[in-house]
């Protein structure tokens, strides 16, 4: 069986009007508020019917534009979930800076890059990561192993 659509567009599109159904109800538990003053579900709904809208205007013209069959690169993936779990089990004992580092150098195994590069990559991901989360939205994370 050909598929004659455009799969990849037509999956992320709902994909995203999947999420933000999701936000956008679970939001409405909350209260909504008003533009002046918003509640603590204004938020995520408004996000989450925007994302709704967007998601159907991806998914509905991919429903009649031809396009290719979905080829899933397991490998590709494997190193995504892995490094993911390695930040999780690594940013609370090993800090904020040495877990992204470490995440971003497995997600980039599959990569055709130099290892320079990847040392280049994988510090400014570790840098960006740790400028925006501890620092600037001032979480409660360690950032070194030895700051816990």
């Amino acid at each position: 069986m050909k598929i004659t659509r455009d799969i990849h567009d037509l999956i992320g599109g709902l994909l995203m009007v999947a999420a933000g159904l999701f936000f956008a109800l679970y939001g409405s538990r909350y209260n909504f508020g008003t533009s002046a003053r918003m509640g603590a579900g204004y938020f995520p709904v408004v996000l989450g019917w925007t994302l709704a809208v967007l998601g159907l205007l991806v998914a509905l013209p991919a429903w009649w534009r031809k396009g290719a069959g979905v080829t899933v690169q397991w490998g590709n993936l494997a190193w995504t979930i892995a490094s993911l779990l390695v930040f999780a089990w690594a940013l609370q004992r090993l800090g904020v800076v040495v877990a992204s580092f470490l995440a971003a150098l497995l997600a980039l195994v599959p990569s055709a890059m130099t290892l320079r590069t990847r040392m280049i990559v994988c510090a400014v991901v570790a840098l960006l990561t740790t400028l925006i989360f501890p620092l600037a939205l001032q979480m409660i994370l360690p950032i070194w192993p030895w700051s816990n």
